[in-house]
């Protein structure tokens, strides 16, 4: 039994991507009570669509609450839980922090299973068995745990374990931050961090008598280099665990999880792409797994910070202080929403024009990304344009190659 591939869905698009590109389920934010409050999460008759489209697709959609909620938010939580249930719009499992909130999905919704987040920090096999006993039926282990720990814990079957194998990492434990509260009054475990940590700072010597021990203990310092325009002292790497899916699958984990709930719709098929078929080779033949040279290319190409396969393969080097983010490689121009008469019809993000080819092409039946020519654009009278523009629907004539529902068109950044 292989692990699930679960992808993030901050919006119905991303979701749409994720399910097409290879995802077997998606997370997404209720309401405002998620970790990610500015992405644009869904309203309850938002989440009943994406629920319908889940189906129609065979895959599943946990919804998220994890907010570590003050009491006053409470009630609203609550009536959340009863408008879900009244809607027939509840997801396969809750993602939650709190046992308070906890404790109202059992009273409410108490047929639906519980996700314990990342948030909540459960490190060792004591604590699984704590949450197992409090109704949880999986636990998202924290970012911080070796595959040895993560294999451990997944052996004991107390309950079911998730992992994340892409994405955004933060420097405090598992995302257990009041930097963004210091730095500007936003909550981190309120979903609304202003990540603090992904700016330069300059770093300052403070005259003591001995540099090298501060309140009697030994302190070494960061071993950077600060040039004229300041250092990003707090920066993480962002997550990649694709060269290392064989442990974490052997582990025993029911879940990898990409992080990426502020993503776009492109970022979060490009991830799903690869690790889909990551997962699929590994399956496929366990002993001749190897890293194939379109992975890497692919993950180089969207928006990261460097990256590390952080804790679990016992990377040393964990930050990123002198980038806060390298330039993705791809700009998403178009998403084919339909075929007629072999010609694609192409719902327009980017301008782009019959010069910008070869494009690159995100397919989703075909696991390797594949250049496009073609001869013209048509407006869908039939009218020859010579570029496309955003926000409008194009035909793309003399096509090199068949297109399906759902491919991405990009073209390279130069």
């Amino acid at each position: 039994m292989y692990p699930e591939l679960l992808a993030p869905a901050g919006s119905f698009a991303c979701a749409e991507a994720a399910f097409a590109h290879g995802a077997d389920a998606v997370y997404a934010g209720i309401g405002k009570f998620n970790l990610r409050a500015h992405s644009p999460n869904f309203e309850i008759d938002e989440f009943g669509e994406l629920l319908k489209l889940a189906a129609v697709s065979g895959k599943r959609v946990y919804g998220a609450l994890n907010i570590m909620p003050s009491d006053d938010m409470m009630a609203s939580i609550e009536d959340t839980l009863r408008q879900s249930v009244d809607a027939r719009s509840v997801p396969a499992a809750f993602i939650i922090s709190d046992p308070g909130v906890l404790s109202l999905i059992k009273e409410i919704c108490p047929s639906v299973p519980i996700h314990l987040s990342t948030q909540s920090g459960c490190f060792n096999s004591a604590a699984m068995k704590f949450w197992r006993e409090q109704g949880v039926s999986r636990v998202i282990l924290p970012r911080e745990l070796c595959i040895d720990q993560i294999r451990r814990l997944s052996r004991l079957r107390d309950v079911k374990t998730e992992v994340f194998v892409h994405g955004a990492m933060c420097v405090s434990i598992s995302g257990r931050c009041l930097l963004g509260v210091y730095y500007g009054g936003r909550h981190p475990n309120l979903g609304d961090c202003p990540q603090p940590c992904r700016i330069r700072y300059r770093v300052t010597p403070i005259d003591t008598d001995d540099n090298r021990r501060v309140n009697g203990c030994q302190h070494n310092g960061f071993d950077v280099e600060e040039t004229g325009a300041g250092v990003y002292l707090l920066n993480s790497k962002d997550l990649c665990a694709v060269e290392i899916i064989p442990g974490l699958i052997e582990s025993g984990v029911s879940s990898l999880k990409i992080e990426g709930r502020n993503k776009t719709a492109h970022y979060v098929a490009s991830t799903v792409r690869v690790y889909r078929d990551a997962i699929d080779t590994y399956t496929a033949s366990p002993s001749d797994y190897k890293m194939k040279d379109w992975w890497r290319e692919e993950l180089d190409a969207i928006d990261h910070r460097p990256y590390t396969t952080g804790f679990y393969d016992g990377d040393p080097i964990k930050q990123e202080i002198f980038s806060s983010k390298a330039k993705a490689g791809y700009r998403l121009v178009g998403t084919v929403k339909a075929v007629i008469d072999g010609r694609p019809v192409v719902d327009v993000k980017n301008v782009f024009s019959v010069e910008s080819a070869p494009i690159s092409v995100l397919p989703v039946k075909s696991a390797m990304p594949f250049d496009l020519t073609f001869d013209a654009i048509l407006e869908l009278d039939g009218a020859q344009t010579q570029r496309a523009r955003p926000n409008r629907l194009v035909l793309l004539d003399g096509c090199d190659e068949n297109l399906r529902v759902g491919d991405m068109l990009r073209v390279r950044y130069v």
